[in-house]
């Protein structure tokens, strides 16, 4: 048996031992089956990933094209495109582009679904958003029956993409609202907008809450993280004496043994310093009794506000006499050519210094002259010519009517007119479209109503604020002149009690427009050259000098182009005389920050909060104070002041924007470039008060008012005023003064009294001028230390040599290059620099070489020094 089953095993091993070649086969067959199969799936792989790469970029130029499509009108096919997309897709051809290159992106990264499922939901999305614009915020889809939905949202998304779903849109929005009406509508659409949003970005209840109470969140934890254990330190004894603070090693057993207990364990107090009140202060203070640093802080506030019980009066509102003149001025305030030529009278000496010189100087009001200070006679300017109730001027709207009600009738709009309005150089008409008539196709007829009432311009504003009516503003044909006088006799003017209250002209119905510095609080005036810029800014001086006295308002006229406001000098309301340096605009401007800050100082030592308060407690009997004047800096030009000191200038100006209303200090900045450049967006913020005349684009009416309408402005100073507080532009027709006006006011202003500038305050507007890098050294330190003039000839040629030492070489070109030099220039230095042996001589088209090594070099400028 044994024989047998060891015969058995040696014929069972013999098998198997054939075997084992035939696996080895299979394996390598298996092996060889296998790299076959992965190279068909790599090459399979590489295949689809250019397929995918190139779908990607097949939706990402369909996006480009979609978007050109929607957006740039063109012509023949490319328009009647433009019109098939806009007319479908409406709102929604703001989203198209979005989820074609949302699209193109996830097809390239090869996640989600397949091509097929995204572009389908995407179509799903854009038929969703069309529908949820054209419920909610169009809601008429026009008349009955679905294909003739269908085609009226096309025609409406035709004509004004942004004021229509499109016709896809009525797949959703016309079974909606005919079988659940209006508001179910609006509710079935927001939530199907909802259940998507959740689906698509894949979130639950608990996530859309957590992500509403996460700013919360974050404000909870920044309101925990401020340390309490500070405001029990009594600040005077903190002040007196350091505490001794524990060391973060002897403190953390004990933080940690407070919170395993649960519990606030009573610490070792350090030794404290006496506490600032003789009171006896516990260490533990109870929650009802206020703690040391709040008592402070009762008492700091205690002597802080004001003594006095008087309701704050802003400085516009304080009841204070003007002089005016009367309808009929007296002769007696008519001084005649003779008394013109007189000497003005003597004033008084001037005041004393200040005690502190490094404090900038007080424009402290002068010494009161002989004789009163009077308002110049009304009669000084001239009335404006006014063709207002002209029968011809009447005959001549009523047919525009009739011609602007025609014209729109031909164009499917039919509209009734509400009034007719004439201004100085534009006439309203104000009409009212009827029922089921959409704004927008109105104003897209601008040109067409031009054209057919032969007018320069129409601008249309829709709506009227305040009205049910839509204001087409054609040109009159004879404008009227608006003379300042008319609006300072104007009883708007008269009853005003701010003494910064200006002239701006008459508005579209003939009305007189006055401003207010003090409410503005500051403004820009912005336009095209002669749009009336000048003009603007002398009307607001004028207005001033017949509006108050020397001192009540002070002025810094700023004028860089020389010839604009060199008429006011020697009035007495200038604080310093015009400027038209614009370093020494830079230094004035930087003063008046100083000043400010002065001001503000003042008010916390008196406790007060403006300068109308202020002045009302100088007024006061037996008062240490003195009144201060008001104070209006105008800037003719900033354009010229932002190319020599920008930063300088910017600074100041901002400062004075943020912070000067208070202290009574105002800005008036005029500009022909309302660029970027020159209106920066810091300026632009800190000024809400704009004036934009005549511009030449619609991006230069945008820099200004943020809006268009100024591009279609008739010049001559026709402008659209927005003042602080206003949402619209309003546009008036701006007041006209001559030259020989405002020379005649002046010169009846200096017959009484002179004015006498500040030594101390021009000094210091001298010792602000921004001085740059290359400014820093006299002549005598250079000339001490062996320095040549920065730009001297003598100069440039040490920079020569300097450049071909370090080059190597020597070329014309390369010094023009180096040293921004012309070729007259170069050439000349480099016959020099052959002349004293630095380089060699020509040698054809090849570089000169240099004659000097670096060693000789540095043993030169060495000796130079010395």
């Amino acid at each position: 048996m044994a024989k047998k089953s060891a015969s058995s095993k040696k014929k069972t091993s013999k098998p198997a031992a054939k075997k084992k070649p035939a696996a080895k086969k299979k394996t390598a067959g298996t092996s060889a089956a296998q790299t076959s199969k992965e190279e068909a799936l790599a090459k399979l792989n590489q295949q689809q990933n250019g397929n995918t790469k190139f779908q990607s970029v097949v939706l990402f130029t369909s996006a480009i094209l979609f978007f050109l499509l929607a957006f740039v009108h063109g012509n023949a096919g490319w328009y009647l495109m433009h019109c098939i997309i806009r007319g479908i897709f409406g709102f929604s051809i703001l989203l198209v582009p979005i989820l074609l290159m949302a699209a193109a992106y996830f097809t390239e990264r090869q996640s989600g679904m397949n091509l097929t499922k995204r572009l389908l939901l995407s179509l799903g999305l854009t038929v969703l958003v069309s529908s949820f614009f054209q419920i909610i915020f169009v809601g008429d889809i026009g008349k009955k029956g679905f294909f003739r939905c269908f085609k009226y949202l096309f025609v409406a998304g035709t004509e004004n993409a942004f004021a229509s779903g499109g016709a896809i849109s009525t797949f959703l929005a016309y079974p909606f609202l005919r079988i659940i009406g209006t508001p179910g509508a609006q509710i079935i659409i927001i939530c199907l907008l909802f259940l998507t949003i959740m689906r698509l970005m894949d979130l639950s209840i608990r996530q859309l809450w957590w992500y509403i109470g996460f700013p919360f969140r974050k404000l909870r934890e920044l309101w925990n993280r401020d340390p309490e254990w500070a405001d029990d330190i009594p600040e005077d004894a903190a002040a007196e004496e350091e505490p001794e603070f524990l060391l973060p090693e002897q403190h953390a057993p004990k933080i940690a043994k407070v919170h395993r207990k649960g519990t606030v364990q009573p610490q070792p107090e350090p030794a404290a310093a006496e506490p600032a009140l003789d009171a006896d202060i516990p260490d533990f203070v109870a929650a009802d009794q206020p703690l040391p640093s709040e008592l402070d802080d009762m008492i700091r506030n205690s002597y802080s506000q004001p003594q006095d019980d008087a309701p704050y009066t802003p400085a516009y509102d304080m009841d204070i006499d003007i002089p005016l003149p009367d309808s009929e001025p007296d002769n007696a305030a008519i001084v005649s050519p003779d008394e013109l030529l007189q000497d003005p009278p003597e004033l008084a000496e001037p005041a004393a210094e200040t005690e502190n010189p490094s404090e900038p100087a007080a424009p402290a009001a002068p010494t009161v002259p002989a004789r009163p200070y009077q308002i110049p006679s009304i009669d000084f300017l001239q009335n404006g010519v006014s063709r207002a109730g002209d029968p011809a001027v009447d005959q001549e709207m009523k047919e525009k009517a009739g011609i602007l009600v025609d014209t729109l009738k031909s164009f499917g709009v039919t509209v009734r007119i509400t009034g007719i309005f004439r201004g100085p150089s534009v006439t309203r008409y104000e009409i009212q479209p009827a029922a089921g008539i959409k704004v927008s196709k109105i104003t897209g007829l601008a040109d067409d109503i031009a054209l057919s009432l032969a007018a320069q311009g129409v601008r249309i504003e829709a709506p009227i604020p305040g009205k049910p009516a839509i204001g087409i503003e054609v040109p009159n044909s004879h404008k009227d002149t608006v003379s300042l006088r008319e609006i300072l006799e104007s009883d708007s003017f008269r009853s005003s009690k701010s003494k910064l209250a200006f002239a701006v002209g008459r508005d579209i119905a003939g009305n007189a427009v006055i401003g207010d510095i003090a409410r503005l609080p500051h403004m820009i005036i912005a336009g095209a050259t002669g749009s009336g810029k000048s003009v603007c800014t002398n009307s607001i001086i004028m207005s001033i000098l017949y509006h108050a006295t020397p001192e009540e308002v002070k002025l810094i006229l700023i004028d860089p182009k020389i010839v604009e406001f060199t008429v006011y000098e020697g009035i007495p309301h200038l604080l310093i005389p015009v400027v038209t340096d614009p370093k020494k605009a830079a230094g004035a401007l930087n003063w008046a920050v100083q000043e400010m800050q002065r001001r503000y100082n003042l008010f916390a030592e008196n406790s007060v909060r403006d300068l109308g308060d202020y002045n009302a407690a100088a007024a006061q009997p037996n008062s240490p104070l003195e009144p201060m004047p008001q104070i209006v800096v105008i800037i003719d030009e900033l354009a010229d002041l932002m190319m020599t000191t920008s930063k300088e200038v910017e600074d100041a100006i901002c400062r004075l924007a943020q912070k000067a209303r208070a202290a009574g200090m105002h800005l008036i900045i005029a500009t022909q470039r309302p660029t970027t450049d020159i209106i920066t967006g810091l300026i632009k913020a800190n000024i809400p008060s704009r004036i934009a005349l005549s511009v030449m684009s619609q991006v230069d009416s945008r820099t200004i008012l943020d809006t268009g309408g100024a591009e279609k402005l008739l010049g001559h100073g026709d402008m659209l005023y927005l003042p602080n507080g206003k949402i619209k532009p309003v546009r008036v027709q701006g007041c006209f003064t001559s030259t020989k006006e405002i020379e005649k006011v002046v010169d009846f202003i200096k017959s009484q009294t002179q004015s006498e500038y500040s030594n101390e305050i021009m000094e210091q507007v001298e010792q602000n001028i921004p001085v740059t890098k290359a400014e820093g050294k006299t002549k005598e330190q250079r000339k001490d230390s062996g320095e040549p003039e920065p730009g001297s000839d003598e100069d440039i040629f040490e920079r020569a040599i300097e450049v071909v030492v370090e080059a190597g070489q020597a070329s014309t070109s390369s010094l023009q290059r180096r040293l921004k030099l012309g070729y007259a220039r170069a050439a000349r230095i480099m016959d020099e620099l052959e002349e004293k042996g630095i380089i060699g001589p020509y040698e054809g088209a090849k570089p000169r070489r240099v004659l000097m090594s670096k060693e000789q070099f540095a043993e030169r400028k060495m000796r130079r020094l010395q």
